[in-house]
């Protein structure tokens, strides 16, 4: 079953600032940054599952080449992605004090 990744916007901006940044120091590596965003997009198309939950419903995909992770849910065909953070972040939006 193949499923649809739909971005919010919250995480449309967090992509686009990270890859801007990668792109400040070296054109290319912002363009790896945004294929490595779409390798994790296509194992979260084929399948989501593969990930661990790290809060609820909340599971985290790591990005292969870059320290960034991607934090989504999975409802019936769609998974949702919440928000993209750099790994030296805490994502308090998604875990306990």
């Amino acid at each position: 079953m193949t499923y649809i990744v739909d971005f919010t916007p919250l995480a449309r901006i967090e992509l686009l600032q990270a890859g801007d940044e990668y792109s400040q120091v070296d054109l290319q590596r912002g363009g790896a940054f945004f294929i490595d965003v779409a390798r994790a997009e296509q194992f979260l198309q084929n399948n989501p599952h593969l990930y661990t939950k790290i809060e609820g419903d909340v599971r985290r995909a790591v990005l292969k080449r870059f320290p960034y992770s991607l934090f989504y849910t999975i409802k019936g065909k769609t998974v949702t992605v919440l928000a993209c953070f750099h790994q030296s972040r805490q994502p308090a939006l998604f875990v306990k004090s």
